[in-house]
């Protein structure tokens, strides 16, 4: 017979379907899922009511790696009109799966034109061992004028309510930075500067000043010299007292407009991987954001750069869709 376990009776209470549409299969497909793949294979989902959020925690060998979070709401995701989510907590569910597995359904409704990707959650029977077993899946099935596809995606089981607590409090732990810089207008720049620090250091030092300087420096051991690049006049987000110091824009170079900003109290410093800075700044051609804040916490614990983007209908920038990394400091 069929084996119900608790965790199984639990995800036959949920309920979790919604169409994708072809701008968010697009989305997905060539922006949002190879962003993630650049960090692991495997990522967490939790759909709610209003938005989903595709959240990754990636480790490496004896360091924490970055914290991408992604969040699109509900009417950016799905087609308003089938969404359903409910469960019995607080109608969230959450589930890891296998991103190259997601990527390539999408891949085939899109490449196949899918007027849309219909997506729920169900539960399979299974073969294990000498008995069948209920397992989840997420089933994809699209329609389009050349296509009729169906397919299972598994995954893992939904989590436990504490399970899918601890997921929020991860997605909730976004404390604001004292303030930003946007690296859009030189980020060209940015990865080339962080490319060639690499070569030297497996830490670059990260300097944000509120007159919007960001500076990027690598210590080179051989020459017991410090190497880097000043990005000036930057967009400082939320402007701020000290914006226009005249003090420290006036110093004749990086090194002496940095040490009067330390001196003035107006900037924040962090050590953070090179590897996985170059990393980070170089996904930012999948989803071409119109802004890339990046700022430092009040504890210097960690780097936090923040993707912003615009909704193409109304030209502003949308609060529907945004995409969070955050690199933890190292110890100098």
């Amino acid at each position: 017979g069929v084996r119900a376990t608790p965790a199984a009776a639990a995800a036959a209470a949920m309920k979790f379907k919604g169409v994708l549409t072809s701008s968010s299969i697009q989305l997905l497909e060539k922006g949002f899922l190879p962003t993630l793949l650049r960090f692991g294979k495997a990522a967490h989902m939790l759909v709610g009511p209003e938005e989903v959020h595709l959240v990754m925690r990636q480790t490496e060998t004896g360091e924490e790696g970055p914290l991408v979070c992604v969040r699109l709401g509900k009417d950016v995701m799905f087609d308003r009109r089938n969404f359903v989510c409910q469960s019995k907590h607080l109608n969230l569910i959450a589930f890891e799966y296998e991103l190259n597995l997601l990527e390539r359904v999408l891949h085939g409704a899109y490449t196949n034109q899918a007027d849309g990707l219909e997506m729920k959650l169900a539960l399979r029977k299974v073969q294990s061992g000498d008995r069948m077993e209920n397992r989840p899946f997420l089933t994809f099935s699209s329609k389009g004028s050349n296509l009729n596809m169906v397919q299972d995606l598994p995954i893992s089981k939904p989590f436990a309510s504490h399970e899918v607590d601890a997921l929020v409090d991860v997605i909730r732990s976004e404390s604001v930075c004292p303030f930003y810089l946007d690296l859009v207008p030189v980020m060209d720049r940015v990865v080339a500067t962080v490319a060639t620090l690499r070569k030297m250091s497996d830490t670059v030092l990260v300097s944000l000043v509120r007159t919007g300087d960001a500076h990027f420096q690598a210590f080179r051991q051989w020459q017991l010299n410090t190497v880097g690049a000043e990005y000036r006049h930057l967009e400082v987000i939320p402007e701020a007292e000290g914006a226009r110091d005249r003090d420290v824009s006036q110093q004749s170079s990086p090194t002496r407009r940095l040490d009067k900003a330390r001196e003035k109290d107006l900037h924040a410093t962090l050590a953070v991987s090179s590897k996985q800075l170059a990393r980070v700044l170089a996904v930012h051609a999948f989803t071409k954001p119109t802004k890339l804040l990046c700022g430092i916490d009040q504890n210097a614990n960690f780097l936090h750069l923040l993707f912003v983007y615009v909704d193409a209908l109304r030209d502003a920038v949308t609060d529907k869709e945004s995409m969070s990394i955050k690199l933890s400091a190292r110890l100098q």
